[in-house]
């Protein structure tokens, strides 16, 4: 039996691995995912769609899918979180679609997730596998054998690491830290429209940006629900005090903030919230015939809303690599990994950047304020180009990159 004859085995049923396994059998690879979950069920609130998403989703033939679930903000918008003052505005709707060929849309993650699912269930080549946690694997240059916690084992020629922030497949290769808690905790909450005070409801995507705080907030399935985030810096945390991250703490920081902000926080779930955790990108992502994609080769924070989307690109550009070097996984995933890199880094630091933007306080936030309260919704537009604009996918078949120094 050839090697090619093999499968190729994706670590993770999430976004990334389902975009992935979507790419693959679109173009005629047998892919076998495996699932640690007893069921592929996606949970989580509300997701932002940039434009460099919906040009994989064409890649993929899931864009009208994908349309369909998602809502279109007007614009995007920051407030300052104590005086309601608008910071900057980035004009989404039509400017948006004209400027870069796609929509920024706002989505449920589940709705996503079914997308990707069912276009993934359509595929003959694909097969999904739950209860299937990846613990180890071996590569002795031929293959590679994956070996799931409860024994079972494939025979692969390639494993491709989508297992997220905590992967194992990542852990295997030795590559990177773990995640590092940065002391900030999100509370999350997601309502019907009909339950929100009058007032409340906008159509749009809105940070009110505050010094180590913020609130995010935005409509999804059709104007159904409005999604909430509420983030803040514990100080407790930092003090090593028990009550880190706590509702009691969450009231405290936003005591002083905006009365909308406020009501806004009334709907907030306070029975459960996240750690909010960083993790420097991967330096190496492949090693033989595996590699890694997503979160779990360069996990970001929310501020630039670009996890799920640099994923996807990922799995997108990945398939290409692999169908111009069919024979050669090894090839084909270092040549993934260098053309990859520069832009996954690009967003990773953005998002840092961006977050610190977010929670700017005394004269950092005035300059905040001076550079991009000026800006024109066009500047606005124009200052994302490099994110959104059209890849060229010709790049793929280009003579392999030289090696990285």
């Amino acid at each position: 039996m050839k090697d090619t004859d093999h499968p190729v085995v994706i670590a993770g049923a999430g976004i990334g691995g389902l975009a992935t396994a979507r790419a693959l059998g679109l173009k005629g690879f047998n892919v076998v995912v495996l699932e640690q979950a007893d069921e592929i069920k996606p949970i989580g609130y509300g997701i932002q769609l940039g434009p460099n998403a919906y040009h994989m989703f064409e890649r993929l033939r899931i864009a009208e899918q994908v349309l369909k679930a998602g809502t279109f903000p007007d614009a995007g918008l920051m407030r300052d979180m104590f005086t309601g003052e608008t910071i900057s505005h980035l004009p989404m709707g039509a400017p948006m679609r004209q400027r870069y060929g796609q929509p920024y849309t706002v989505i449920h993650r589940a709705d996503l997730h079914d997308a990707l699912l069912h276009s993934c269930e359509e595929c003959s080549t694909v097969t999904l596998v739950t209860g299937a946690r990846v613990e180890n694997y071996e590569d002795d240059g031929q293959h590679v054998v994956v070996t799931t916690a409860d024994g079972r084992s494939y025979q692969a020629q390639a494993l491709i690491g989508a297992d997220g922030v905590w992967s194992a497949v990542r852990n295997r290769m030795g590559c990177a830290p773990a995640p590092q808690s940065l002391g900030f905790t999100a509370y999350r909450g997601l309502i019907e429209r009909t339950a929100l005070p009058d007032g409340l409801f906008e159509n749009v995507v809105c940070l009110w940006a505050g010094p180590g705080f913020h609130l995010m907030h935005y409509p999804v399935r059709g104007h159904e629900l409005f999604n909430i985030v509420a983030v803040f810096r514990s100080s407790r945390f930092a003090r090593n005090e028990e009550g880190a991250g706590s509702p009691a703490e969450l009231k405290e920081i936003f005591a002083n903030a905006h009365p909308q902000v406020r009501k806004y926080l009334e709907f907030v779930n306070l029975e459960q919230h996240w750690d909010v955790a960083v993790m420097e990108p991967a330096q190496r992502w492949s090693q033989g015939r595996v590699t890694l994609l997503g979160d779990a080769a360069h996990a970001m924070l929310q501020a630039l809303a670009q996890g799920a989307c640099q994923s996807i690109e990922d799995g997108v550009w990945l398939a290409e690599m692999l169908d111009v070097h069919r024979n050669a996984p090894p090839l084909a995933f270092s040549q993934y990994e260098r053309f990859r890199k520069p832009r996954a880094f690009r967003a990773h630091f953005q998002s840092r950047l961006y977050w610190e933007i977010y929670h700017a306080q005394g004269g950092y936030a005035e300059l905040r304020r001076d550079m991009l309260g000026g800006r024109t919704g066009q500047q606005a537009l124009e200052s994302l180009a490099w994110l959104y604009e059209a890849p060229d996918f010709s790049q793929a078949s280009e003579r392999p990159l030289a090696a990285s120094a």
